[in-house]
């Protein structure tokens, strides 16, 4: 059942609000997903003086826990749900800086484990994901074809033409599966995007300040956008139901082929798939 809240403020004479209503008739998130963090980012910076840092920080925030938020929306009318999005907004914002300030004492609120690296050593995701495409093709081809279905690896031919016959094999069609595939991933790129433009901005104020404390904060910043940049590239493309149905295969099968292709990829590029 649709919910209204009174404590919700009722925000209607919106661009956004046509937008939202249509995706809740087609399910189509797209143009929702583009622009409604950055709405929600702007009508945080009427109330609050925010930086360009927390604001960027904010949209990548709203784009990750996106399909939790719209899930949690749907329960709302038209009449309310601005509302609520504001009131989401707002709490993720309380939620992310209310105990992030660097005190006098120079003690940091958020205290990591201790990292091998220095933080503003260069990025060596790229480099891991090469080497994963190597090792890749070392792997018995089914079970790479599960781990390159759940974790959008690259495929050479031979595994996807052997993807093909499994979908024709299995009567599925492969035009329907092949645009499901490219729109999930161009929204992986995006948000794989904003994060690494997050690294890079925090890689940049490391060069840029001397004083010591805001070197220790940005580079702590700078590790926590790399974990949770991993985290995205570890995130399932497809679930073990879905690759079990296109492969005609049962969902143990499918374990099975993650379990032993991940233990053979973690030699290589365990930071890659540390999460999965």
């Amino acid at each position: 059942m649709v919910k209204t809240l009174a404590m919700l403020p009722k925000i209607l004479d919106e661009k956004i609000l046509p937008l939202i209503s249509q995706a809740r008739i087609t399910n189509d998130l797209g143009l929702v997903r583009e622009y409604l963090p950055i709405w929600m980012v702007d009508r945080l910076a009427k109330k609050r003086n925010i930086s360009e840092d927390e604001s960027s920080e904010m949209i990548v925030t709203i784009l990750e826990v996106f399909s939790k938020m719209w899930i949690l929306s749907l329960k709302y009318q038209l009449t309310h749900v601005l509302g609520f999005f504001v009131t989401y907004i707002f709490n993720q914002y309380r939620n992310r800086f209310r105990n992030s300030e660097i005190p006098e004492s120079g003690e940091l609120y958020l205290q990591l484990w201790n990292y091998s690296t220095p933080a503003n050593e260069e990025d060596p995701m790229e480099e891991k994901v090469e080497i994963l495409k190597s090792n890749l093709e070392k792997l018995p081809i089914f079970t790479a074809l599960v781990l390159s279905l759940q974790f959008d690896l690259p495929m050479k031919q031979n595994l996807k033409q052997f993807l093909l016959w499994k979908l024709k094999e299995n009567q599925l069609d492969e035009n329907l599966f092949f645009s499901e595939w490219e729109e999930r991933r161009n929204l992986h790129r995006q948000l794989v995007l904003r994060l690494t433009s997050m690294i890079t901005r925090y890689t940049r104020k490391l060069y840029e300040t001397t004083d010591p404390k805001r070197r220790d904060w940005y580079g702590k910043q700078k590790k926590i956008w790399m974990l949770r940049r991993t985290r995205a590239f570890d995130r399932s493309f497809f679930s073990e139901r879905e690759i079990a149905k296109w492969l005609g295969i049962t969902r143990k099968a499918v374990r099975n082929h993650l379990s032993q292709g991940k233990h053979e990829l973690r030699k290589v590029g365990k930071d890659l798939l540390h999460y999965a």
